[in-house]
């Protein structure tokens, strides 16, 4: 004889209701990273969608282009002349023992950038951050 039999899932809600808990944290920290690193995606080493447009983009490459100039050359002295030289505007330049501070304009589609670059200990490490001009 066959037995036949109704048979209702009940879903453990205790799980599920509490879920929102753990979501809604980890979406307001991703949010909140995304704007502080929209703010200066060169700096944070993310320049692409969606945190950087085009002008960050251009801003990038000169970027690029200053850290290459600062790894090869020998003496950090030379990289202020060296980066002139690239067609990139130094506004000002300080050279220390093992360091060069330098303040860079940079031309953008938009207008321009400054940015503070910090090259230390020939040129293994090259800082920088957006400030205003």
């Amino acid at each position: 004889m066959q037995r036949l039999a109704l048979v209702v899932r009940r879903h453990d809600r205790g799980r599920r209701r509490y879920r929102w808990l753990l979501v809604a944290p980890a979406v307001l920290v991703l949010a909140l990273t995304g704007r502080v690193v929209s703010t200066d995606p060169v700096g944070y080493g993310v320049p692409f969608w969606p945190f950087a447009n085009g002008n960050d983009r251009v801003e990038h490459r000169v970027m690029d282009q200053v850290t290459s100039v600062a790894r090869t050359l020998r003496r950090l002295d030379a990289v202020p002349s060296a980066l002139v030289a690239q067609g990139i505007e130094v506004l000002d330049a300080r050279v220390g023992a093992g360091a060069v501070w330098l303040r860079l304009r940079v031309r953008v589609p938009d207008g321009t950038r400054c940015r503070e670059v910090s090259v230390l200990g020939d040129g293994v490490q090259v800082h920088s951050r957006r400030v205003d001009c």
